[in-house]
This record gives structure tokens, sequence and C-alpha cells, in this order.
């Protein structure tokens, strides 16, 4: 759920969806007009302008990743359970963000970039305070990211074996296994 509400909020999901399912060049602001059934006044009138849409994608992205990194550090045993279960999951909130944030990455946005550099370090500082180990934490937010790309490839696939929950608990008791070794430890 957005931490805005009402029209914000539709607004915002309505530039969210068009950015994470149709990209930068279809997030017009006669596009988000459409989506939300406002006029442009009625959306200029909550964001001023499109750099103002912009920056409500970064603050939900914000809300949503530190909400996850709270959730991992809270259970901290659990943390690389957690971080890579997450990932099989293709459209939920926080998803739909990260992609929306990568589409605008992807136009030299600077700022957005450096949103998502600043979302991996909280992940990984998280999974290090759980693993005890650098490595071993690059190693789960990798394996988490590679899950998420093919969770993705396999969207509309009925009967996908390659990647699932299965998967998922298969990488988990690696990296259990990982910590138990005395040279990942060092």
């Amino acid at each position: 759920m957005l931490t805005e509400h009402g029209k914000r909020e539709n607004i915002l999901t309505a530039y969210l969806n068009l950015l994470s399912h149709q990209g930068t060049r279809a997030a017009t602001l006669e596009a988000v007009s459409s989506a939300c059934n406002l006029s442009k006044a009625g959306v200029l009138h909550h964001f001023p302008n499109m750099q103002a849409l912009r920056q409500g994608i970064f603050t939900e992205l914000k809300a949503q990743a530190s909400a996850e990194v709270e959730q991992m550090t809270a259970d901290l045993p659990r943390a690389a359970e957690y971080y890579l279960v997450s990932s099989l999951s293709r459209d939920n909130l926080l998803e739909r963000l990260i992609d929306a944030v990568y589409r605008l990455a992807q136009t030299g946005d600077a700022d957005a970039l450096g949103l998502l550099r600043s979302c991996r370090d909280d992940w990984y500082g998280a999974l290090l305070l759980a693993t005890g180990n650098e490595a071993l934490a690059k190693l789960v937010l990798f394996a988490g990211d590679g899950l998420n790309h093919n969770a993705l490839l396999s969207l509309d696939e009925a009967n996908e074996s390659f990647v699932g929950p299965a998967t998922a608990t298969q990488m988990l008791a690696l990296v259990r296994q990982l910590q138990q070794t005395p040279t990942a430890n060092a």
C-alpha cells in the first residue's frame, strides 16, 4: 500500500503502472491523467509537474524498501530466507516500484540510480547482519536478484518448474551450509 492516499495515491499508482508496464515514454502527463480519470489540471493540482510525480515514486520506493529492511533486521535468523522467498514475487508493490525506478535510471536519471544503489546497500546491510559474512551476504543478494529475474521470465508459464519456492529453499539450504563452513566465516 502506498503511503499516499486519495487522489494522490490514484495519481501515483497510475504513473507507477505506466512506468513499470509501458516505460518512460508512455508515462506522460496526458497518460497519467487518463489512467486516473482526472484532467491534466487535476493531476497538476496534486503534483505540479512530472518532476514531482517522479519524486513521489522515489518517496514510495524509499518507504517500501525501508519497511522490508526493517522486517529483515527484526528477524535476522530468517532475513536471508525472507529475501530469497520475497524475490520470487513479481507483481507486488515493491517490485513494481523497483521496476519503475529502474526505467527512470535507464534514461540516465542519476537520482533514480542513486536511490536504487541506496536500496541495494540497505538490503546488503541487513543480509550482512544476518549472515556475518560479506561474500555470503552478497551471494544471497545476487541470488535473490537472479530469482527475481527468472520469476519475471516465468510469469505466464503455468507449469514453470525452473524457479519457485523449492528453488529458494534449496538456495537457503546452501547459504546455511556455507554459514557453517569455517572458511566462510573467516
